[in-house]
Formats: structure tokens, C-alpha cells, sequence
């Protein structure tokens, strides 16, 4: 089994809080780690989440966060945003604006299908093997993958 970790799901992995909901995220990604589970994510996700936890920083809020999310680097493979990932993703962007359902404004550079592209292209390198997306807003990546809200999957 393959879990990809989005952004909302790596704040919450990051969060040096002992808020209830970032515990038990932490508890389930070492939960699925000692059953074998590979878990990814992107550098693209790091960059989302890493941007707003460097701003708040410079406004004077605790970086234990950054710390935390360098840690993961243990844990969790990067992948890169590739030439391909970004082709595929154009692909998807397009077919979704042409049938009506665009997962972000236009203007917008939509994440949401430069993840789901990355997930495609690792399904496609990785066939039998199940590949889910864990997130905290399944409605846009479910068009392209499977997604899920992340205490959803187990294994």
C-alpha cells in the first residue's frame, strides 16, 4: 500500500500542538509506517505548507513546525515535480475545464491537479499496488485518485 500525504495532512503531521485531531494523525502515520506502509508526498506539498509556517515564523510565531516538518523527511519520500508530473497535470487541468468541473480558478496554479497527476504517474509505475491520497478535503483530488480523509485509511 502507497499513501500520499497532501498539505493539509503534513500540517497537521507538523503541528506542535496537542490539539486532539494532530495527535491522532501523528498516532496513525507511525501506525501505518510499522505495518509497512510506504507514505509519500510531494515537494510541492512541502512548499504549500512550508511557505505559510516561514511567514508565521517572520511574524514571530513559533517555527517548532518547520522543525517538525524537516523531521519528516525520515518518514516521508518527497517526490519531485517532474517535467512529466507537470504535463500530466496540464492534462488533467484541461479535460477537467473542458467537462465543466475545474478544481481551482483559472488563474489559479491548482495543486490539487499537480498532486493528483503525481499520484497517477506513481500508480502507473507501481501497478497492484494500492495508491490512496490522504487529505482533509477529498471533493477535488477524488476526481482524479483515490482519495480519502486520511483517520479513514488503514491497513
Amino acid at each position: 500500500m502507497i499513501v500520499f500525504i497532501d498539505s493539509g495532512v503534513l500540517g497537521l503531521l507538523s503541528s506542535p500542538n496537542e490539539k486532539l485531531e494532530a495527535k491522532q494523525c501523528q498516532e496513525w502515520l507511525y501506525s501505518l509506517l510499522s505495518k509497512g506502509v510506504y507514505i509519500i508526498s510531494s515537494d510541492l506539498c512541502d512548499y504549500e505548507l512550508r511557505r505559510s509556517l516561514l511567514l508565521n515564523s517572520i511574524r514571530g510565531i513559533s517555527n517548532q513546525s518547520i522543525d517538525n516538518l524537516n523531521n519528516l523527511d525520515n518518514l516521508i519520500d518527497f517526490l519531485p515535480t517532474t517535467k512529466s508530473v507537470m504535463q500530466q497535470a496540464a492534462q488533467l487541468w484541461a479535460t477537467s475545464r473542458f467537462q465543466g468541473t475545474p478544481t481551482a480558478n483559472p488563474k489559479n496554479i491548482d495543486v490539487d491537479v499537480i498532486i493528483a497527476a503525481q499520484c497517477q504517474l506513481m500508480q502507473a509505475e507501481n501497478p497492484g499496488q494500492n495508491l490512496v491520497v490522504a487529505t482533509t478535503n477529498v471533493k477535488h483530488l477524488s476526481r482524479f485518485i483515490n482519495a480519502q480523509k486520511w483517520y479513514e485509511i488503514r491497513y
